[in-house]
């Protein structure tokens, strides 16, 4: 049965509390595969110099913090004036403020709200320069809710700011139990109603992460990559005794990752690609 917001929001209210009431380590918390996040921070590094963004002494807002990886990647890799760690779980802004608490950040006003991007009344009583927002819109199915969470990012972002999100854009829509990953046109129309433009697409992690850019039943190229995936996860399971082996694994498939998106970058365009991709979006 395919989940609503509201269904996501109540699994991750408890699952974040558990999560950090598990954790001894900051790293016991990180979410993302090592892979992906070997591929993808480099890459949103770079866009965010070329694209001249200020992720360094600008207002960072980072929408569907969870976990705070993406906190870490703005704290560790820049330096914000003030950076908003916001997410719709109390759960979530909870395990926030006990690994990043006050003070961990001498260089950033660093603060974190409860925040649901749908509603649309919010108001954060500012503009940001950089809106993050990862893993976030194709969590909300429900279309009225999910033109909000549009309304609300163009709302939020200064007149030369920029907004990223992660999607697939395929040419067709795929729904999951968890997603509703909309198709390319959908997305496009709705940024477009919003006075919101595409500035660059980026594509990251080909097997990495779900293959919800191709379009299809699970028994025809969705399947293949599927079981391609399946067998990543089996080979570092087998390989996590030995921190060594598991470092090679790693490492590996990462190279594997970085020389097909190699390959396809001048033959393939990236919102062709099967991956997840960095979609970088500005006021028109």
């Amino acid at each position: 049965m395919p989940m609503t917001q509201q269904c996501i929001q109540k699994h991750y209210e408890g699952a974040w509390k558990a999560n950090s009431d598990a954790a001894k380590h900051l790293r016991d918390i990180t979410y993302s595969s090592p892979i992906e996040d070997a591929i993808v921070y480099p890459l949103y590094r770079r866009m965010i110099a070329d694209l001249r963004l200020k992720a360094t002494g600008g207002d960072v807002l980072d929408i569907g913090s969870g976990a705070g990886r993406w906190i870490r990647f703005f704290l560790e890799n820049f330096s914000p004036k003030k950076l908003v760690g916001a997410d719709y779980t109390q759960g979530s802004i909870d395990l926030l403020n006990k690994w990043f608490p006050t003070g961990c950040a001498p260089q950033t006003d660093l603060s974190f709200r409860l925040t649901d991007i749908t509603n649309p009344a919010l108001d954060l009583g500012q503009q940001f320069d950089l809106i993050n927002i990862a893993n976030v819109l194709f969590h909300i199915p429900e279309a009225d809710l999910f033109n909000n969470a549009i309304a609300n990012l163009k709302k939020h972002v200064k007149r030369d700011g920029m907004i990223v999100t992660t999607e697939y854009l395929p040419r067709a829509p795929v729904r999951t139990e968890w997603m509703l990953v909309r198709d390319r046109y959908h997305f496009e129309h709705a940024i477009k109603q919003a006075g919101l433009r595409i500035v660059a697409i980026k594509a990251f992690n080909i097997f990495a992460n779900d293959p919800m850019g191709i379009e299809g039943p699970d028994d025809g190229a969705r399947g293949d990559f599927n079981k391609v995936r399946a067998m990543i996860r089996s080979l570092g399971a087998a390989n996590a005794s030995s921190e060594e082996t598991t470092r090679f694994v790693i490492t590996f498939l990462t190279e594997i990752e970085k020389a097909l998106l190699s390959f396809c970058a001048d033959r393939i365009p990236d919102i062709e690609m099967p991956s997840q991709k960095l979609v970088f979006l500005a006021p028109v």
